[in-house]
């Protein structure tokens, strides 16, 4: 069985060769605080650091939603550089979005997605958005909104709560090192679909 350490060392080399392979830069450990915490004001006591999705944890734990990708769109809440943004793109989704509340890391997104092969993305409607979480607006649809681990339980409520209000729908939350998670089990609009050894996945059903 690998060590814990083991598995931190293989994670970042294979964030190092997606990084040379797409000629982007998504493979780093940061603190908001050191970035542009007078631009993010208040809401940066809720959020966490900056660490990419590992590329080998990406898709399993997507492939644990409930329902098909097509005509879903993707939201990345806390997108960073937008690793998850561009392997959620390589899938057949309606739209892939990724929400970013540090202006510093949605700049560096950007430039990753202008980098990008373009005929390696399934998803063409790709879009990077400098906003809050908790006031973003979510696109109407199927949605499947990833979180690794963004924020405080404060913020994850607070959007719980915004999904759950809005016109039924299917809403799938697939929870990347799900910190958090009594938050969501215990909102009553959503249940656990999958438990798996990186995240959880739950359901918001339409009716």
């Amino acid at each position: 069985m690998k060590s814990r350490l083991g598995a931190r060392v293989t994670g970042r080399r294979a964030g190092q060769r997606f990084d040379a392979d797409n000629q982007v830069a998504t493979e780093a450990l940061l603190f908001l605080g050191d970035l542009d915490p007078d631009a993010i004001g208040p809401s940066i006591a809720h959020a966490t650091h900056y660490e990419p999705t590992p590329v080998g944890e990406f898709e399993p734990l997507l492939a644990h939603v409930p329902f098909p990708l097509e005509g879903a769109t993707f939201v990345d809440a806390g997108a960073g550089m937008g690793r998850a943004v561009l392997l959620a793109a390589r899938k057949p989704f309606r739209q892939v979005v990724g929400v970013e509340i540090s202006r510093a890391l949605h700049e560096i997104a950007r430039d990753n997605l202008a980098r990008v092969d373009r005929s390696k993305l399934r998803c063409r409607d790709v879009r990077l958005v400098c906003a809050d979480a908790v006031t973003y607006r979510f696109p109407r649809g199927p949605l499947v909104v990833y979180l690794f681990n963004p924020f405080d339980a404060s913020v994850l409520g607070a959007i719980l709560d915004r999904l759950s209000a809005g016109p039924k729908r299917e809403i799938a939350i697939v929870y990347h090192t799900p910190v958090e998670r009594e938050v969501i089990e215990a909102h009553p609009a959503f249940e656990l679909v999958a438990d798996d050894r990186t995240g959880a996945v739950y359901r918001r059903y339409p009716t």
